[in-house]
């Protein structure tokens, strides 16, 4: 990154969860496997090519108890197996999980077989809330978890359990589909609000932190926005982001949360963040295509997510606590938090799309990049960064007028659609480029963006521009 501290922030941060693994945190209460949260750890050390220890973290999750929500925990196994696997190939690894996630299918269907409402059972809403719920939260985790691992037993020559785990995500879609449609609330302002308890009457939240639950929604309600189920720019997908947007979701980019921890009994509108929850938010946020958002993310998270020393707790204040004059955090160091983000790094340089199966689809490179790092003289590299088609790797070097790329497009399973942002200084405007020294007029002036869909090997552009 062209941006010192960004750089210094994720070097760190990666160190730091380098040496946490599959603790959530170390030297106080926290130093435990979490679920979900170590899990999340996991897919985006993978994300960034540490498969040793995302591997790690995968098999220490297999060594957990269920309880207290098996759905959610069987769910998260599953989709981390399979995004490990997506992004680095391990083919002996997922030999390996099959006996025991192989098992997982095999309860989530009975449950579905016993199943009036086609969801699977009711279970405790959060480790927080002992409430038992049909929690979407949970179930769409289970659905996405069960689509994928389907898809990755499909390609490891597994066909009758790949069937299996498909035709059961496909059940489980329809019943989570109507619950959906029953439980949901249109409001005024046009946004959408979708219950995380699904078919127990949950209300919509004025503002997310005036209640206990509503700032849990906030907090488990993106494992469902991210989960591919609301098509991305639909309806329900459009809705649900301008619920998040206008009721009190955000904060500088980040989670908003009660703090509890922090604040104990907080009195509205006393609140405060809780980053860890971030993960699932930047991928929603990148889904949509909401560059500024990430922006707003990435620096809110270094503003106020962490301290200079590049360190994150669980939660932090916002609202004065206790007459101290600074800030508060609970539990540092967090390597979800961290996670938090990492990933909110890698959606605005590397955005993967999916197809309506939830299969890999495409590549959007360097979606939401910051203006400010294509200001000439500026540099973006991306080297080897795993993705479900190969390694990609680019740089994107801007001059005044003109912008170079370089590009090795991945090799393995050249993606579908393939495209590639520049986000100029406000106020320029792509007017020509050239491919390999051609002139090239698949680009959109408007949208920043170049379709390079069907190119392969090393592609070098020119994209020139002016105010």
């Amino acid at each position: 990154m062209p941006e010192k501290r960004v750089a210094d922030a994720q070097r760190n941060l990666l160190i730091q969860n380098l040496a946490l693994t599959w603790r959530y945190s170390i030297g106080n209460p926290y130093e435990q496997f979490s679920f979900p949260e170590s899990v999340d750890v996991a897919q985006v050390m993978a994300e960034y090519g540490f498969g040793g220890v995302s591997r790690s973290i995968l098999g220490t999750s297999l060594t957990r108890k269920p309880t207290p929500y098996p759905n959610w925990k069987m769910g998260e196994k599953l989709l981390g197996s399979a995004s490990y696997y997506r992004l680095l190939r391990d083919r002996a690894y997922v030999q390996q999980v099959t006996p025991v996630v192989r098992g997982y299918v095999a309860a989530l269907d009975r449950q579905l077989s016993r199943s009036r409402a086609g969801l699977l059972q009711r279970e405790r809403y959060s480790s927080d809330i002992p409430d038992r719920v049909y929690g979407l939260h949970s179930q769409a985790v289970a659905w996405q978890g069960l689509r994928k691992m389907g898809g990755v037993w499909a390609e490891t020559g597994r066909r009758s359990l790949a069937a299996r785990s498909r035709a059961l995500a496909a059940r489980l879609e329809r019943g989570l589909r109507r619950a959906v449609s029953a439980s949901q609330v249109r409001l005024p302002d046009g946004s959408i609000f979708i219950p995380a308890r699904l078919l127990d009457g949950e209300r919509p939240y004025d503002s997310l932190t005036q209640a206990r639950l509503g700032s849990y929604w906030n907090l488990v309600m993106p494992y469902a926005l991210a989960s591919g189920l609301f098509r991305p720019g639909g309806r329900q997908a459009t809705g649900a982001l301008r619920y998040l947007l206008r009721h009190g979701s955000r904060i500088l980019g980040l989670v908003r949360a009660g703090a509890y921890a922090l604040y104990r009994n907080p009195v509205y509108p006393t609140s405060g963040t809780d980053q860890v929850y971030g993960i699932n938010v930047a991928r929603f946020l990148a889904d949509n295509d909401e560059a500024d958002q990430l922006v707003l993310s990435l620096y809110g998270a270094l503003a106020a997510g962490m301290t200079e020393t590049f360190v994150a707790g669980e939660a932090a204040s916002v609202a004065p606590l206790g007459g101290v004059a600074h800030r508060a955090m609970y539990l540092p160091p967090n390597g979800a938090s961290n996670a938090a983000f990492l990933e909110t790094l890698r959606q605005t340089l590397v955005h993967e799309t999916r197809d309506g199966n939830g299969d890999p689809h495409g590549l959007e490179l360097a979606y939401a990049t910051p203006r400010a790092w294509l200001q000439p003289g500026r540099r973006i590299r991306v080297r080897g960064v795993p993705t479900s088609f190969g390694q990609v790797s680019f740089a994107i070097e801007p001059a005044a007028g003109s912008v170079r790329v370089a590009l090795e497009v991945p090799e393995r399973a050249p993606p579908r659609k393939l495209s590639l942002r520049l986000r100029l200084p406000a106020g320029n405007r792509i007017v020509a480029v050239l491919l390999d020294g051609h002139p090239f007029h698949r680009f959109d002036a408007k949208a920043e963006t170049i379709d390079l869909s069907a190119r392969k090997g090393s592609l070098e552009l020119l994209a020139r521009y002016a105010r």
